[in-house]
């Protein structure tokens, strides 16, 4: 999030344990785990590829 001057690592989408780790350091615990499930949401409705 480059307006807030904020970022971190993610791993795979589906990876909620450690996307919540990470995300929930630098947005704080309710955003940080909104994100976290966002994104793993996401994941599955558009099928996304593993990389």
């Amino acid at each position: 999030m480059p307006d807030f001057n904020v970022g971190c690592h993610l791993v795979n989408f589906n990876d909620i344990f450690w996307n919540k780790e990470r995300l929930t350091t630098v947005l704080g615990v309710i955003d940080g785990v909104t994100v976290a499930y966002a994104l793993l949401h996401l994941y599955k409705e558009l099928d996304y590829p593993e990389f």
